[in-house]
């Protein structure tokens, strides 16, 4: 979609009792805005003077779910949130790429240390740490050129030129919309919701407990795990919603898939979906959240189980990842074979290659798809005759039922 432009009216901003603490929402006439509030410099001053019906002009991209992640926001009065304008290449960064490209090179070394002609068991041994070296050297200059990209980046020169013209009042406010128009710069309007109107009645829920109410937000504890040398964090929020005591344990890591964090506020009206998968069991599983205050949704995975969109995008990766590692081995030995005969390569040449490199394509890629059908069809008996299992689908279906209800789509955030 990219970066838009609006001009919006706020109804609530919710900073102070949240989870994550630290996040931010801004609920409008008809949008949803989040952001972190570290991210920007004097944030807490701002959002203290912040009113209701107060007018906002914000740029923000849009997420998978219809909300927005905020880049800057300006107010007339109450000055403006921008991202950081002193973001430089300084030496840090440049001590970053040598040692990044200095660990990369020692790809070099283990290449000919594995395929020496010597036979000698500490070669391989040297070889394989040299290589994992030069794997974390290779993720090094991936985060470096990352960063490089985000300094440089033609993306982040033009928000910021936005917010200058915004602040000279070089814009318009589009009729109908709330849109604008800033001078030179391009504001694509949101794609069409996708609506399934005939998908509007609840399926049936026999296994699941609904409790519907306001959240009064008891404690919110950040737990870091240590486990060899891994650092794991973890967020614990316990909630009160009609008399009713849950718990929820959520990863503290950050969201893929274009994704925002788990949010909830103080006095939020939420209708949560929870069992009790035991008889002898203390606490409910909370299996999925509903929030009428930014009509947004969310399933939560119980005990680190994966997502049904999270496990079928995995397993494409992890289908191509391997086809591309055993291509790239194959084709290595092949030419290395090729090389023996006298290295002098000609059409017949190319068509061994070609012939074994197909062949052992489509050996490859029955072997790997048909790995990955099995674990995907393990992961569909686990929903359909799991109660654990059974609960999370139903939990999806529901809400995904809700949201259309709501003229939303039908997605719903899958929250570990």
């Amino acid at each position: 979609m990219g970066v838009q432009y609006f001009q919006v009216k706020l109804i609530q901003c919710d900073y102070k009792h949240v989870s994550p603490m630290g996040m931010v929402r801004l609920i409008t006439s008809d949008k949803v805005f989040f952001f972190n509030a570290e991210d920007f410099e004097n944030s807490q001053i701002f959002l203290e003077r912040l009113q209701k019906d107060d007018t906002l002009i914000i740029s923000a991209e849009q997420l998978n779910d219809g909300s927005y992640w905020l880049n800057w926001v300006y107010h007339p009065e109450y000055g403006r949130l921008e991202p950081d304008r002193n973001l430089k290449f300084d030496k840090g960064l440049v001590k970053q790429y040598l040692l990044s490209l200095g660990l990369t090179a020692l790809f070099i070394p283990a290449y000919f240390c594995l395929f020496t002609d010597e036979d000698s068991v500490w070669l391989i041994v040297i070889a394989s740490l040299l290589a994992m070296a030069a794997f974390t050297g290779a993720v090094l200059l991936y985060m470096c050129i990352s960063q490089t990209f985000t300094i440089f980046s033609r993306k982040r020169k033009t928000i910021l030129r936005a917010l200058d013209l915004v602040i000279d009042g070089k814009f318009q406010v589009l009729s109908g919309e709330n849109l604008i128009q800033i001078e030179g710069i391009k504001n694509p309007k949101s794609k069409p919701l996708k609506i399934n109107p005939t998908l509007d009645k609840l399926p049936p829920e026999p296994s699941l407990s609904v409790t519907k109410g306001n959240v009064n937000l008891k404690n919110i504890n950040i737990i870091e795990y240590y486990y060899r040398g891994n650092t794991t964090i973890r967020h614990e929020v316990e909630l009160q919603v009609n008399k009713s005591h849950l718990n929820l344990k959520l990863d503290g890591a950050k969201p893929f898939f274009n994704n925002h964090s788990f949010f909830l506020a103080q006095g939020d009206e939420v209708e949560v979906y929870h069992s009790k998968l035991a008889e002898n069991q203390p606490d409910n599983v909370v299996f999925g959240v509903f929030n009428y205050q930014d009509n947004l949704a969310y399933t939560l995975s119980a005990r680190n189980m994966a997502q049904e969109r999270g496990l079928y995008l995995g397993l494409w990766w992890i289908t191509g990842i391997i086809l591309a590692l055993l291509l790239a081995v194959f084709g290595a030995i092949s030419i290395m074979e090729i090389q023996d005969r006298g290295g002098h390569w000609d059409s017949w040449d190319w068509l061994y290659l070609l012939d074994n490199d197909l062949i052992f394509i489509g050996f490859a890629s029955s072997i790997t798809l048909g790995i990955c059908f099995l674990i995907a069809l393990g992961m569909a008996a686990y929903y359909q005759f799991s109660k654990r299992g059974r609960a999370y689908y139903q939990t999806q279906a529901i809400l995904s039922t809700l949201r259309r209800q709501q003229g939303k789509d039908g997605y719903v955030m899958e929250v570990r």
